[in-house]
């Protein structure tokens, strides 16, 4: 076992404990809550940030003024109603089998962030390196890399907006 076995097998065991810790409510509501944040600050950020009105003095500087704040916004919501509904399921009894599920989260969650690592290295050219190549766990992570770079492009597509979403940015007030 190499170095790189040993910091996957942390990642992984850290992952799962974290999981267990924050419980199945909270990772959902966290996952979900920055891949809107995300969406909407990339489509919406720019709308948040033409309400500045010139006051940065720069455009582009308003637009990632106005994206970071309707990111920050939308994690902060998230952050209460993961809160809110986690103290929900702990008031009903249900902490063990949500601390259960947020474990097989954790797991699910190193897997794919181990792929995700091991697509990188293959762009970096870490799998010409020698670690690479004795490492007994990367190849497992590289049949998981293998199915994100399959699956990642059609995930992307919600990233595209559409024309509701243009309806929507066309109905918004002009504050500039």
């Amino acid at each position: 076992m190499t170095i790189v076995d040993f910091v996957i097998v942390v990642a992984v065991l850290a992952s799962i404990v974290v999981g267990a810790i924050r419980g199945i409510v909270r990772e959902a509501i966290a996952i979900a809550s920055l891949l809107v944040a995300i969406w909407a600050a990339l489509h919406l950020g720019p709308y948040a940030g033409g309400w500045l009105g010139g006051s940065m003095g720069s455009s582009e500087l308003e637009l990632w003024a106005g994206r970071f704040l309707v990111f920050i916004i939308i994690l902060a919501i998230g952050g209460l109603t993961g809160w809110s509904i986690s103290k929900i399921v702990r008031m009903a009894g249900l902490s063990g089998t949500d601390r259960s599920l947020g474990a097989v989260f954790g797991l699910i969650r190193a897997v794919v962030l181990i792929g995700l690592f091991a697509l990188l290295g293959r762009y970096a050219a870490f799998d010409a390196k020698t670690w690479w190549l004795e490492s007994e766990l990367i190849p497992h992570a590289e049949t998981v890399a293998d199915w994100i770079e399959v699956m990642a492009p059609k995930g992307l597509d919600i990233l595209q907006p559409d024309e509701m979403i243009d309806d929507f940015y066309l109905s918004l007030p002009d504050f500039t």
